[in-house]
């Protein structure tokens, strides 16, 4: 029978205290700093519109890629403040990373794929593939 003394009970402290420590060392390594788009959907008369919040960022910094599969947005904000006063200075900055891919919910035509942006807000709008949903079928 093995005898246990006082440093077998610190070691295995010691040992949990280096695994946390090891574990707070790579927190943030993984995360993720792009945030999901907001966006609606909606289907009208013979095409589909996608709407998608952006505030805060230049249409030159929107990526938009589409086809008859779907849409990806991607978009990239950076934003600097700067004040100066007789007793104190802030300087504050800040970058968003936006993406999104949205799949089509009814088949669209690619060549009617149009977008626009105003006010924070990117809409992109496509026909509708006119297809018949009962298909007659030959039985044999």
């Amino acid at each position: 029978m093995r005898r246990l003394d006082r440093n077998d009970r610190f070691d295995d402290f010691a040992d949990q205290m280096q695994k946390m420590f090891n574990q707070f060392q790579n927190f943030g390594k993984e995360l993720d700093f792009r945030t999901t788009v907001p966006v609606n959907i909606k289907e009208e008369d013979n095409k589909i519109v996608v709407t998608a919040d952006l505030p805060g960022v230049q249409k030159e910094d929107i990526s938009l890629k589409a086809d008859q599969d779907g849409v990806r947005i991607t978009a990239e904000s950076e934003q600097e403040i700067k004040e100066e006063n007789e007793k104190y200075l802030r300087q504050e900055r800040s970058s968003r990373q936006y993406q999104r891919k949205i799949a089509w919910p009814k088949t669209i035509k690619p060549d009617t794929i149009k977008a626009k942006y105003q006010d924070g807000v990117l809409t992109v709008e496509a026909q509708k593939e006119e297809t018949e949903d009962n298909w007659n079928v030959e039985i044999e």
